[in-house]
């Protein structure tokens, strides 16, 4: 049996589970939230830039003249959001663990693109974009969603407008080191009693008071009522007593009334002991809860929602959303004060209001000049309703007085308001950034060089540096909470498509075969838009320069059915002829056999048919005669096999001879071997011999010499001596 911890569950934000405190507590936080907001005038300003996006300028009209507004603002948010959605985000995935294998690391790409785009996740791209151009900052929320891809389920990325959204501390800047985030909304009373069917009869509609939470601002902005905009919520004390004592009508009865759901991710540091073990309670320590009326009935109190509770706590450690929120809060501008950024708006929006001012006054003389006074004197003996401009006679009392009828000089127009609004122009693309492509037109020129277009698009990439950099910091949170949720609720085997190489493959996944730690990055910048203008010159150069192949270029170009066009190229003019020969009736070696002569170069026909790589065509027919139906086989094919037989057996005649050759090699050196042998065994007999002789000789002597007493040791055989007589003087 496990059992709570108190000293550790005793610093908690939240009480524990089942303690009436436990709601209350929530919406105290959402009061702090909400007085926050309304502090530092988040309402009103967030309001006040999505008029400003709708083009209402001016509070009232005037009756006096015609107020008129040039919404730059919305030209240079749309032109931003388009930019930065222009293209796809690049995944990069990174090892941060042990993997399977290398194809695992990649499996992990080709989901991720698949997920993008099967879920339409650039459409919430540019909705998130839209979000954090408008109000300064953007958030969104990833979570699994049983109820999608016909019950099997998918991860699912909700914008949220910053209105429902908020963290306690108030003051912290960044998701993941709040104690909590809190999401509330309304929804139709309707909804919740599906959601949550054994509470039903205990929730109750207070669509009385959302109104006071001021998410209906944005709504008289549509419908364009004007009016100052209403403030939010500043105490949430009020709502409840407003609550308790209302007994007016019946909303609580309609299902067309809304009820405030407030969910509350938390961090909750409560530990369990069982089993000798003690662990937290909560996966992550992220507790999980949800309640409305005011915190009076709890619907949901459980453990982190992100986590799958069959997972082991090996397995589930290793996914991010483990111990994170699944939030992610962006700012279009980072603000390293201001937790909710800064949006283009606040430095734009005077230098647009004096712009609607410049108009507005051109427009007033313009209507001016154009309401000309007729002056008729009083003696000119012509009534006023003869002066209607329709075909007559007007007689009027003398020349003199005729010349007194004319049309009064209408006002001039100053042309300082023209300049005005010609600075105020440039100052506002000066200061937003961006560019106008009139601006940059040479004069007399209408066309602009793809070079200068590129240079436009770098700067402008320069000019949004920051805003790449926190988006793609977004997208990169949001693919990482995918990565997450899949390694928990993908149980279910699931195919993904993929393109590998112009090839379609198939990829079969399920949650274990993705466990593992990875990383996701986004390549910086890759959203950002690019010159086709640049990229199709410079494909044209390159395969000038024979630095590309005709595919490359043709997919740069972006021609239409680029493959039909190489496989044409590739085929020849006369495939036409060839096809047409085909319907004839021709045998298919035939067809092969003109083909291949036709691409081949007609100096290297000979060389080519010497090599036997093209047969003569005497003896392709003769093939054919001898089959008695159209050869089915490719003769090229046959040349090319009896061709590499050919060398087959060539090489292993050569090797066979190489061998006899190593044999004979080694047999004569053991030739020589024993022909060396043999002659010092010859040297040992001739030597032999010659030492018997010696000593034979010797013997000879001593016997001689015993037997001829008186002579000396030399014997004169047959010779005269040699010897002189010594004699004494």
């Amino acid at each position: 049996m496990e059992k709570s911890t108190e000293s550790s569950a005793k610093y908690n934000l939240i009480p524990p589970k089942d303690d009436k405190e436990v709601g209350p507590k929530i919406f105290i936080i959402l009061d702090e939230i909400l007085e926050d907001k309304d502090q530092l005038g988040l309402p009103g300003k967030w309001a006040y830039h999505y008029e400003l996006g709708k083009n209402k300028h001016w509070k009232e009209g005037s009756k006096k003249a015609s107020l008129v507004s040039v919404n730059l603002l919305h030209t240079h948010r749309q032109r931003t959001v388009n930019m930065l959605t222009d293209n796809n985000p690049t995944f990069n995935v990174a090892q941060i663990g042990k993997i399977p294998n290398e194809e695992s690391l990649n499996a992990f790409l080709h989901i991720a693109q698949h997920w993008w785009q099967d879920q339409n996740q650039q459409h919430v791209l540019e909705k998130s974009i839209i979000n954090g151009e408008t109000f300064g900052c953007t958030v969104e929320k990833v979570a699994f969603n049983p109820d999608l891809e016909y019950g099997m389920g998918e991860v699912e990325t909700n914008v949220i407008p910053p209105h429902y959204f908020g963290l306690y501390p108030v003051k912290v800047m960044e998701v993941q080191k709040a104690e909590a985030v809190l999401y509330y909304r309304p929804m139709s009373i309707r909804e919740v009693r599906r959601k949550y069917p054994d509470k039903a009869d205990k929730i109750e509609a207070d669509s009385s008071y959302l109104s006071r939470l001021g998410v209906d601002d944005l709504r008289e902005v549509i419908s364009g009522k004007p009016g100052k905009v209403q403030g939010w919520l500043a105490s949430i004390g009020n709502v409840v007593k407003h609550m308790m004592g209302n007994t007016e009508g019946d909303a609580g009865k309609s299902d067309q009334d809304e009820v405030l759901i407030v969910e509350c991710y938390v961090k909750d540091y409560t530990k369990t002991t069982g089993n000798g073990e003690t662990k937290p309670k909560y996966p992550g320590e992220i507790r999980y809860i949800v309640t409305c009326n005011c915190g009076e009935l709890i619907l949901e109190d459980r453990g982190n929602p992100s986590i799958n509770p069959n997972l082991s706590d090996d397995d589930a450690r290793v996914t991010y959303l483990f111990d994170k929120f699944p939030f992610s809060r962006t700012h279009s501008l980072t603000d390293t004060i201001n937790p909710w950024g800064m949006t283009d708006f606040e430095q734009l929006k005077f230098l647009n209001i004096e712009m609607n001012k410049c108009l507005s006054q051109f427009n007033l003389f313009k209507d001016k000049a154009a309401r000309l006074k007729l002056l008729n004197p009083k003696n000119s003996g012509v009534p006023n309703e003869q002066l209607d401009n329709y075909p007559r006679t007007i007689r009027p009392a003398n020349h003199l007085v005729a010349q007194g009828i004319r049309y009064l000089d209408p006002p001039k127009n100053p042309v300082d308001i023209q300049n005005a609004l010609g600075i105020y122009r440039e100052l506002f693309f000066l200061v937003a950034g961006t560019f106008d492509l009139e601006l940059a037109k040479s004069p007399g020129r209408d066309v602009i060089a793809y070079k200068s277009i590129a240079a436009l698009l770098e700067r402008a990439t320069t000019m949004m540096r920051g805003k790449v950099r926190n988006y793609s910091m977004m997208t990169t949170e949001r693919g990482s909470m995918y990565f997450s949720c899949a390694q928990n609720w993908y149980t279910d085997e699931r195919f993904i498509p993929y393109d590998e190489n112009g090839e379609k493959k198939t990829l079969q996944i399920t949650a274990e075969k993705i466990r593992f730690p990875v990383k996701l990055t986004v390549v910086p910048g890759s959203t950002m838009p690019i010159s086709q203008i640049q990229r199709r010159e410079e494909a044209i150069g390159l395969a000038k320069d024979n630095r590309i192949d005709n595919e490359e270029l043709l997919k740069r170009l972006d021609w239409p059915d680029y493959r039909g066009v190489l496989k044409r190229m590739l085929e020849g003019p006369f495939s036409g002829f060839l096809n047409t020969m085909s319907q004839l009736g021709t045998p298919p070696p035939l067809i092969q056999y003109f083909q291949q002569i036709f691409n081949t170069d007609p100096k290297d026909i000979e060389k080519a048919v010497k090599d036997e790589k093209i047969p003569p065509f005497p003896v392709l027919l003769q093939m054919l005669m001898q089959q008695g139906q159209p050869q089915q086989e490719d003769p090229m094919k046959t040349a090319a096999v009896q061709e590499t037989q050919s060398k087959v057996q060539k090489t292993i005649a050569e090797t066979r001879l190489i061998e006899e050759k190593i044999i004979t090699e080694r047999v004569l050196q053991i030739v020589k071997t024993t022909g060396v042998e043999l002659d010092k065994e010859q040297l040992k007999i001739e030597r032999a011999k010659v030492v018997n002789e010696i000593k034979k000789g010797i013997m000879d002597q001593q016997d001689g010499l015993a037997n001829k007493r008186g002579q000396g040791p030399y014997r004169e055989r047959g010779f005269s001596s040699n010897n002189e007589q010594i004699t004494g003087e």
